[in-house]
């Protein structure tokens, strides 16, 4: 069973072509996130978490999934991360989840794909984040043939840097990541893509506009998927581009 949570398309990516090799089931973590609930899954096969890293780690949220989740049947987890350059100690943290759910640690690996967090930095244009993202289809066969013989599967060297991040993700998550800076212009048309991609059901349109909550991951849905490019975060996204991958 392949489990993923995906802010702007990139680990959904890599979880569906996932599915497809290993003919195995793909289910999305963001719907239980949205509904505040857990799971208790039951599968065959191997675990295999697909997520993106948050400061060089698995997300909060989904962290806290996963530990109030119940996982039966076959124990063996892989954890793949995709990641714009750095993962950290990851991996360190997937191996004391393993142990918190008495699930056999098979390893973890990360896969490059095109950077979102437009917050902080511009992203890659449209026709050269879509070369990046296809680097990935070389990877992912290779990693599904590892799993499919339930062989360990390890870090990627080159993205294993920032592993002092890891260890402050709580703080950052707790003190830096909030909703109140995103905002919609005048070209939003209450089109409502905001409010069903968000994660955490933080958004909601009032008077054909989103409105945000307190909750959020700084996952990139919203700014990201807006088909108007209408929501903007403080002064600083303005003209940026961004990076949304529907596929």
């Amino acid at each position: 069973m392949i489990l993923y949570f995906s802010g702007t398309g990139n680990s959904r990516y890599i979880a569906n072509t996932l599915g497809t090799i290993l003919n195995d089931e793909v289910v999305s973590i963001n719907q239980y996130l949205k509904t505040k609930s857990s799971g208790n899954f039951h599968s065959g096969t191997p675990y295999i978490f697909v997520t993106p890293t948050y400061m060089s780690r698995m997300p909060m949220k989904v962290e806290e999934f996963v530990k109030a989740s119940s996982f039966e049947g076959n124990k063996n987890a892989y954890y793949i991360f995709s990641a714009g350059e750095f993962v950290g100690n990851a991996y360190k943290y997937c191996q004391k989840l393993c142990a918190q759910k008495k699930l056999l640690y098979r390893g973890t690996t990360s896969i490059a794909m095109p950077a979102n967090y437009v917050l902080m930095y511009d992203v890659l244009p449209k026709e050269k984040a879509k070369e990046a993202a296809r680097k990935a289809d070389a990877d992912i066969p290779r990693i599904a043939e590892q799993i499919k013989n339930v062989q360990q599967i390890h870090p990627n060297p080159q993205m294993s840097g920032h592993k002092s991040f890891s260890m402050i993700a709580p703080l950052f998550d707790s003190l830096m990541v909030s909703a109140k800076g995103f905002h919609a212009d005048s070209t939003c048309t209450g089109c409502g893509t905001c409010e069903k991609l968000c994660p955490l059901n933080n958004i909601r349109i009032s008077d054909k506009s989103p409105v945000w909550g307190t909750e959020c991951m700084h996952c990139m849905a919203c700014i990201s998927a807006c088909p108007h490019q209408s929501i903007n975060y403080g002064k600083k996204t303005k003209g940026r581009n961004r990076y949304y991958l529907n596929a």
